[in-house]
């Protein structure tokens, strides 16, 4: 027998986990990598009319919008100042808002001597006449809206029913307005208000609405998309019974300082009435997201004033930026990838920032899930190829080495740097009287036979985490602690060693129903440090075990023939072994041993 254990498989190990073999070459070389992306781009933007991912891209939006309202705004100097209709005021007046003739009449006439730059009225005025009910209230408010009607543009709002059918403002309030406009803009599918839009006609045409006609008259031409919420930093409101009392009190001069030579929004701001979501809060006095509809109008209107409507990015260019988010799919090694995945993600974000604040809507959603798909589908790619590289090894070398090697060696595991000293327990097997059964029987049936025994101890040996060096005819050489670890090489020898002699007996009852003689074996087991590594050439490793335990185990071979005990080890093994594995064993003296100092060695019986 050979006095090293060395691996005689000319396997070269597969590297580290980090390392990603020639995976997907069609899908990573031109024009396979080129196709990809191409995928890659288009199904970023596709996916975005998912709803959910729809809902996604628009939070992100949202929390753009929030982060600059709060971080970055930008200045408001448009002189927008709201009149708010709130439960003070309906306390006061002690009457719905559709008998509000005699207030909202003080309060516009009050508003009109204020001489402001322009005047919407948000408050849906009545549908016909309450004479009856209010004398002299038709004419008074009538009055009020001609009044601010001459002092600057003035646009009511016009609302719709529930079917969508336009509501009616009495004729006479109309008229005495010159008209009025939609209070309407876009939802979202999340039921959120974000946008500017005028295309509220049955066919898809523009009309006339309240915020775009406010626009107009101020020389602004409405522009179609995001409203600019870092724009401003939201809104107070002047209740509407303050104007009235400083009219009541004649502080003109109040209200000229207040209201002359701004943009007045007249609207409600009751708690439950004409609220709509919004991406950031818009009023000083509630944190809700849900904003009154008057500071919504306000807010689209600012944005109108400031030129700041965020328009969204070109298709092509949004596609050339899902395009080069896609490009991680090229980077090689899953570490990178993800690194570059961070870095798209981080720069999308920053970028996206800039550019909202800047009146771009950038498609930070697109461009995230094109860097997020290229990781996933091609460390999805990488991992298929890597587990089919991993299987055909297996199956081209499954039969070559031991399956703790093997093992290892799929895994990237194995330890190739040499020179790594460990304690190891060498186990050496021989078959008793082979030459002379060689020499009865024909080869052929003396291969089957002695791959029959193989296989039959084989697993006892692996059971145990053991690694077979090498079959040397009817011998076999095992090792174990290297490569696989074990808690106690001595224990786990011993253990394997008598799992031997059980699956030979088996195979001998096998035997004898078949008429062929049984087998006899000799195991002996040496325990000691050795160095492993790999030893060899680039092109042709060797990985080897080199101890004097080796040595050992072979030249016990000698001791098991002359005192008849089938299992013989070296007393420091057994004296290092644990539990069961040190029992049943009896002292054998100590011996000479060929080229070795004398060594002290036990012997156990096959059943022991």
């Amino acid at each position: 027998m050979a006095a090293v254990y060395s691996r005689r498989a000319s396997v070269k190990p597969i590297p580290s986990p980090d390392f990603e073999p020639p995976v997907a070459a069609a899908a990573t070389r031109w024009p396979g990598a080129l196709a990809a992306l191409v995928a890659i781009a288009v199904a970023s933007l596709a996916l975005s009319r998912v709803p959910v991912l729809r809902a996604a891209d628009l939070a992100l939006v949202d929390a753009g919008f929030a982060f600059l309202a709060r971080h970055a705004p930008l200045p408001a100097r448009d002189g927008i100042v709201v009149v708010g209709l709130d439960e003070a005021t309906l306390a006061a007046t002690a009457a719905p808002v559709a008998l509000m003739h005699a207030t909202l009449a003080r309060v516009f006439t009050a508003l009109a001597a204020a001489r402001p730059r322009a005047v919407g009225v948000d408050i849906i005025l009545p549908d016909r006449s309450y004479d009856a009910i209010v004398p002299g209230g038709d004419q008074a408010l009538a009055a009020g809206l001609l009044a601010l009607r001459h002092a600057a543009p003035l646009v009511i709002a016009l609302s719709t029913r529930a079917d969508d059918t336009l509501r009616p403002v009495y004729a006479p309030f109309l008229a005495a307005a010159g008209g009025g406009a939609l209070a309407l803009l876009p939802v979202d599918d999340d039921g959120r208000v974000r946008r500017y839009d005028d295309r509220f006609g049955a066919d898809g045409e523009a009309v006339p609405t309240f915020t775009g006609e406010l626009a107009g008259a101020l020389g602004v031409t409405p522009r179609r998309g995001l409203l600019q919420y870092a724009l401003g930093d939201g809104f107070d409101y002047v209740p509407l019974q303050r104007v009235q009392a400083l009219a009541d009190a004649g502080r003109t001069d109040e209200l000229a300082r207040q209201f002359g030579d701004r943009i007045v929004l007249v609207g409600a701001v009751l708690p439950h009435d004409d609220r709509l979501l919004q991406p950031v809060p818009l009023a000083h006095w509630d944190p809700d997201r849900a904003a009154p509809g008057v500071l919504v109008h306000a807010q689209a209107l600012r944005t109108m004033l400031a030129d700041a409507i965020v328009r969204p990015l070109p298709a092509a260019a949004a596609f050339a930026l899902a395009l080069a988010a896609a490009l991680s799919w090229c980077i090689d090694g899953i570490v990178r990838r993800a690194a570059a995945l961070a870095i798209i993600v981080a720069g999308a974000v920053a970028a996206g920032l800039v550019a909202l604040r800047a009146g771009i809507e950038l498609p930070v959603g697109d461009i995230l899930r094109a860097g997020t798909l290229a990781f996933v589908l091609r460390s999805a790619l990488d991992l298929a190829r890597a587990r089919l590289d991993r299987a055909r090894l297996r199956a081209l070398f499954g039969g070559y080495v031991s399956p703790g090697v093997l093992g290892e060696i799929v895994a990237g595991r194995l330890d190739t740097t040499g020179g790594r000293r460990r304690t190891l327990a060498f186990l050496f097997a021989d078959v008793r009287e082979f030459t002379a059964l060689s020499e009865q029987t024909a080869p052929e049936d003396v291969l089957r036979l002695l791959n029959r025994y193989f296989e039959a101890v084989a697993p006892a040996i692996h059971a145990q985490d053991g690694t077979i060096d090498n079959f040397r005819g009817d011998g076999l050489m095992a090792v174990f602690g290297a490569p696989n670890e074990v808690a106690n090489p001595a224990t786990a020898a011993i253990a394997a060693a008598r799992a031997m002699f059980r699956a030979l007996a088996v195979l001998n009852r096998t035997l004898a129903t078949e008429g062929v003689a049984p087998l006899a074996i000799g195991v002996t087991l040496a325990l000691g440090d050795a160095v492993v590594g790999n030893v060899g050439s680039k092109e042709r490793y060797n990985y080897t075990a080199l101890g004097d335990a080796a040595n050992v185990a072979a030249r016990l071979q000698d001791v098991a023939k002359s005192t008849g005990y089938p299992l013989v080890a070296t007393a420091a093994l057994v004296a290092a072994a644990t539990g069961a594995a040190a029992d049943g064993w009896t002292a054998l003296g100590t011996f000479e041993l060929r080229g070795h100092a004398p060594v002290a060695a036990v012997g156990a019986h096959a059943g022991a």
